[in-house]
């Protein structure tokens, strides 16, 4: 009898496994690419290449006092990576290997990728396809190294986490890059919600309902109507969608919006945001997903970018004012989660919970558990672990392979990838530190089973449930004091010479900057952001100069590095 009950865990733990994703919900690209890391290849000329690199030499010296940001005034606050520090060639090809057969492009457009990510030491890059030319019926994708996240695994998990649920989402896979010859490591390959994922999707081709929504959008329009910008370069006007803005402004209940608006979808994201702890979406940041109508169907919001999510950098939740000032994040409730209330959260959530609370009910039983993802992180772990070696294995000159930004040449360990990968905390010691992914899906499972009253699983609900810390990298959060208003600092800069100074600028509402910057010099240069209340523009890239009291610096270089 007992032999019987293992063989039937076991046949069930395999299932859940290998059925994660039902067939033939994802674009065949990524379902031809589950269960291999294919390999791609990108050749650009050297000169070109050389280029990159030194593109990719960047360093994000901006370090906000966020405790002293209002919020609720400085939604145009944005730091951005100028044009002057970014990369784009049309003159690259790609050599794609899946399941043994090659497919050849030579017209492909490269350019690096990502905001916050630009300061890794790995790099990541967008890749589109051209000449009516597609792989498996994508022709643009991103290629993310996730260098924030140190199991490579959070954005892929959270992909199948929207593709098991059914949801309009992303898709997202493994491969191994090579650039010029030169192996840049293991990346996450990320569809995107372009136009040829609409064509393909919804055989909507050349549609003009997409748009990004990446900063400060909270679906209305004083804050969409111009920063949500159309993915069809051809439309000049957007008058339909000032219209389904307005709509959505005018709404007081889910009813005077469901006809043209997929409010369901839109609780599902809202469900995953809270119970991944997601801050750099819709309800924090105002950005990373796309609005796009459903040919012949609905207004419908799909999230992308899931590298912050899943316990990364959960403390980050802390710039934000909370009704609480605990920092047991995975045990926050919806209320104390969110910071203030938007207006669809407000109409669709706030006051009348019930659908959501179903939503979040259905969300747990069918995804977000460990009796579910604990096996498929165990999978996905098993999948990577021989390209995670590679990675991390130095060349004959002492170099770990992808690290081309030498302005920050952190890299993780194999020993934090397997630990975080599990129940340990881990840190970069400078920007990042995140929850094991498995301890954080354990501790919300845990909370939001009690909270919302599901019948969950008591292997998982028990609190003497083993697990193991790995102390060697265990890292912990630093501690927010809320009396004296000071959230942990995360210096994003290393140098032998750095000077750390304030600067408060004045206008309607007062933004305090802390800024490290690296010089030699009694005057630096540095980018800065003017905000402007009356006009709520803000002005990019302006120069200022800053005074450096000598006596404070190691001269210890002869050179300027700002």
């Amino acid at each position: 009898m007992v032999k019987y009950l293992i063989l039937l865990l076991f046949v069930y733990s395999v299932s859940a496994v290998t059925s994660f994703i039902e067939e033939g919900k994802r674009a065949k690209l990524f379902e031809l690419t589950d269960d291999e890391i294919s390999v791609f290849k990108i050749t650009i000329p050297d000169d070109e290449y050389k280029a990159l690199i030194d593109k990719c030499q960047y360093t994000n010296t901006a370090n906000v006092e966020w405790s002293n940001v209002d919020v609720e005034n400085t939604d145009e606050f944005r730091i951005t990576v100028s044009e002057d520090d970014s990369y784009k060639t049309k003159n690259a090809t790609l050599s794609v290997e899946i399941q043994g057969e090659k497919k050849s492009f030579k017209k492909v457009t490269l350019s690096l990728g990502g905001h916050s990510a630009r300061s890794y030491g790995r790099t990541s890059f967008n890749i589109k396809i051209r000449g009516n030319k597609d792989l498996y019926g994508r022709s643009q994708f991103r290629l993310r190294s996730d260098a924030r996240d140190a199991t490579t695994i959070r954005s892929k998990l959270a992909c199948d986490i929207h593709n098991r649920l059914g949801l309009v989402s992303i898709s997202a896979n493994y491969v191994s890059l090579y650039i010029n010859d030169d192996y840049m490591g293991l990346f996450v390959l990320m569809d995107a919600p372009k136009l040829s994922w609409a064509k393909l999707v919804y055989d909507d081709e050349n549609t003009t309902h997409l748009y990004k929504c990446k900063e400060c959008n909270n679906a209305d329009v004083e804050s969409s109507a111009t920063k949500c910008v159309n993915e069809n370069e051809e439309i000049t006007e957007n008058t339909e969608w000032i219209e389904f803005l307005t709509t959505l402004d005018n709404a007081q209940s889910a009813e005077d919006i469901e006809d043209i608006f997929d409010v369901d979808q839109f609780l599902y994201e809202i469900a995953y945001e809270y119970l991944s702890g997601s801050w750099d979406h819709f309800l924090f940041n105002g950005h990373n997903y796309s609005v796009y109508k459903v040919k012949n169907g609905k207004w419908t919001v799909i999230l992308y970018d899931f590298d912050a999510d899943l316990g990364q950098d959960a403390h980050y939740i802390c710039i934000y004012p909370h009704q609480t000032d605990s920092t047991d994040y995975p045990s926050y409730s919806f209320n104390e989660f969110i910071y203030y209330h938007q207006h669809l959260i407000d109409i669709l959530i706030l006051r009348d919970p019930s659908r959501f609370n179903a939503i979040i009910k259905d969300f747990v039983k069918k995804a977000f558990n460990p009796t579910i993802l604990f096996p498929r992180i165990d999978e996905l772990k098993d999948l990577i672990r021989s390209e995670k070696i590679k990675e991390k294995t130095p060349d004959e000159n002492g170099n770990i392979p992808g690290l081309i930004n030498k302005s920050n040449t952190f890299d993780y360990s194999l020993e934090q990838w397997d630990a975080n990968s599990e129940f340990t905390m881990v840190s970069n010691n400078s920007m990042n530190t995140a929850y094991g992914l498995k301890y954080w899906i354990l501790m919300r499972y845990r909370f939001v089973c009690k909270a919302y009253d599901i019948e969950c699983d008591p292997l998982y609900m028990d609190e003497n449930y083993q697990f193991s810390i790995n102390k060697n990298v265990e890292s912990h959060f630093e501690e927010f004091d809320s009396k004296n208003d000071q959230p942990p600092q995360q210096n994003v800069t290393s140098s032998s010479i750095t000077d750390e100074m304030e600067k408060t600028t004045s206008v309607d509402y007062t933004v305090t900057i802390t800024s490290t910057f690296t010089t030699t010099r009694s005057i630096a240069t540095a980018t800065s952001i003017v905000i402007d209340s009356d006009t709520t523009e803000y002005v990019n890239d302006n120069e200022i100069e800053v005074e450096v009291n000598d006596n404070e610096i190691d001269n210890d270089s002869d050179t300027d590095s700002i």
